[in-house]
């Protein structure tokens, strides 16, 4: 092969593995929060396999004369980050956490469809494509584990969660101008790059810390008084 195509080896499949890192770090993520035994067997076994699956483009990658690949994607950190902000107003609940995974896999299996429009050589395509079949299959078990616990996704596309009866009124519709403010000022800034993808991260960290609110207390604390003043 030419130096020219091992280069392109290279690139795609570090871009690909990001994404196979952001789901190993967002199934180690679920697998904390949650609270059921069994999902969060389920969710560490889709860890472990996330973790082969790297392991496995590493070696590719190496292979082509390329350095492993061990970060996740700038997009993937925002989500996580996110994902905490909206936790610290709504509190994480396992309908949340299997949203979150399902959202998470979807973003995967566009990665390895983006991958696959490359010209790669044979052997990489199936390596590639196992990984994917694997992927769909993963996302083919989440949904029905949503559909089996009766959790309807919210208008939109959120998480049922987010929209759950158990949330103060008040405090829902607080969560939606803020989500939405926030993602459009989120998919502003990385269209237009007039913010660094790492001041974002930090904005969105310092946010899920509880460090907004006139009074220096963070809008989770005010939730969590309010929900047991119920």
């Amino acid at each position: 092969m030419s130096t020219n195509g091992k280069q392109k080896v290279v690139e795609v499949l570090k871009e690909l593995n990001e994404f196979v890192h952001d789901g190993l770090e967002g199934y180690e993520r679920a697998a904390k929060e949650s609270t059921d035994t069994l999902r969060q067997d389920v969710y560490r076994r889709f860890s472990q396999q996330r973790l082969a699956f790297a392991n496995e483009l590493n070696q590719i990658i190496q292979q082509h004369g390329g350095s492993p690949e061990r970060d996740t994607t700038a997009k993937g950190k925002l989500y996580r980050q996110w994902m905490d902000f909206k936790a610290t107003i709504t509190g994480s609940n396992e309908e949340a956490i299997l949203g979150s995974c399902i959202y998470g896999e979807e973003w995967a299996q566009k990665a390895y469809r983006d991958a696959l429009d490359h010209e790669l050589p044979a052997e990489v395509r199936g390596v590639i494509l196992r990984q994917r079949e694997a992927s769909t299959d993963v996302l083919t078990y989440l949904h029905q584990l949503r559909e089996a616990a009766g959790y309807e996704p919210a208008p939109g596309g959120l998480p049922a969660a987010v929209a759950s009866p158990a949330a103060n009124k008040t405090l829902r519709t607080a969560l939606f101008i803020v989500a939405g403010a926030a993602s459009a000022a989120l998919i502003y800034a990385l269209i237009t790059r007039k913010i660094p993808t790492e001041k974002l991260v930090s904005s969105l960290s310092n946010l899920t810390k509880g460090r907004f609110g006139s009074n220096g207390q963070g809008v989770g604390s005010r939730a969590n008084a309010s929900t047991a003043n119920q």
